[in-house]
């Protein structure tokens, strides 16, 4: 039985996107019917992990763990995210670049499976190059990132798939979006918004009886959900209700079923969005970055940038209506038939 150590060590963190990515693979390998064992190292609570994902191994992520995991294993494998940014953060440029190194002196292939991009910069990032011209294979998630690492990585194996999310909705989709329910799911990486209170003041304008904050991070961290909602003068704030979904350990169905679908979402979270598609929700999407205007283009959700005013969303709303269930399926199949590529690849 091959070994498969997922390179990526976001998992656990607070963000309940990278789960739904993983459940999606998962499922992909159970439903081949191949056999393989899965490690990971992970600096967050292994704890959580092991019990909502006990098909993997988790390791801590301390020096001599990573090594040895990649000294270890058979394939090393880049699952889902995205890693091509470097704008918001290096941590990501920094570890792929340690990884890379690891798998070039144990001689491990690499490869990438449902993998996206966030700023064009990162294409030129000499770390994350070398890491994608080292990969035997790369699956992206989205159009956008396979034509940006074809353009670098000219006559290698890049496919353009889907994100490993929709294998997970396709089995297990949010709760149907609720009527009279507006949800907010915004992010904006560590930075304020200027935008934000006329885009609340826009969201109250829509006939709405029910109006929930939806935090698909966790944490409190800057910029994100539950940070935006602290910004808010106090009335404001009070006419939203807070929901954070996930509970750490606990089966991901469980968050799942408190996901609160809503007739209508404004959302700067890409999984978020496509939670929005899957559920039939009217989604108006704020681009803080490449993937989430590669999320509005699969979705065919209108998009818009963060400078755009409240009278702009209102307009936006207006025209927005639920992904075609049948987009959605297609989706779901490239991301099923990418993992099956990948696992004859790797002979797992």
């Amino acid at each position: 039985m091959k070994t498969i150590h997922l390179g990526h060590d976001f998992f656990g963190a607070g963000n309940l996107g990278d789960d739904f990515m993983l459940a999606g693979f998962l499922g992909a390998l159970a439903a081949s019917g191949r056999k393989a064992e899965l490690t990971g190292c992970v600096p967050h609570p292994l704890g959580p992990l092991a019990r909502r994902f006990p098909q993997v191994r988790w390791l801590p992520s301390e020096p001599a763990s990573r090594r040895q995991a990649v000294e270890q294993c058979d394939i090393w494998l880049g699952l889902g995210g995205s890693p091509f940014q470097c704008e918001v953060s290096g941590w990501f440029a920094d570890h792929l670049a340690e990884q890379e190194a690891l798998c070039a002196a144990a001689k491990k292939p690499m490869y990438f499976l449902g993998i996206g991009g966030q700023d064009p910069a990162a294409y030129a990032a000499p770390g994350l190059r070398r890491a994608a011209e080292r990969a035997e294979a790369i699956w992206t998630r989205d159009e956008r990132t396979a034509a940006a690492l074809t353009a670098i990585l000219p006559g290698r194996p890049v496919r353009s798939a889907a994100d490993l999310a929709h294998v997970f909705f396709a089995a297990s989709a949010p709760p149907p979006a609720a009527s009279d329910r507006v949800a907010a799911a915004l992010n904006f990486d560590y930075r304020g918004w200027p935008g934000l209170e006329s885009a609340v003041a826009a969201l109250m304008q829509l006939p709405a009886r029910e109006r929930i904050w939806l935090a698909q991070e966790a944490r409190a961290l800057p910029g994100a959900e539950q940070w935006l909602l602290g910004q808010l003068a106090p009335g404001a704030r009070a006419a939203w209700t807070l929901c954070v979904p996930d509970q750490p350990g606990q089966p991901l169905a469980s968050a799942l079923a408190r996901w609160p679908s809503a007739e209508w979402l404004l959302a700067s979270r890409f999984h978020a969005t496509l939670a929005g598609a899957w559920a039939g929700s009217r989604t108006v999407v704020l681009a803080t970055n490449d993937k989430l205007r590669g999320a509005a283009e699969e979705c065919r959700f209108p998009c818009l940038p963060i400078t755009a005013s409240g009278a702009e969303i209102t307009a936006a709303f207006a025209e927005a209506a639920p992904t075609a269930p049948t987009a959605l399926a297609l989706r779901a199949a490239l991301a099923r038939a990418a993992c099956d590529e990948f696992f004859a690849a790797v002979g797992a």
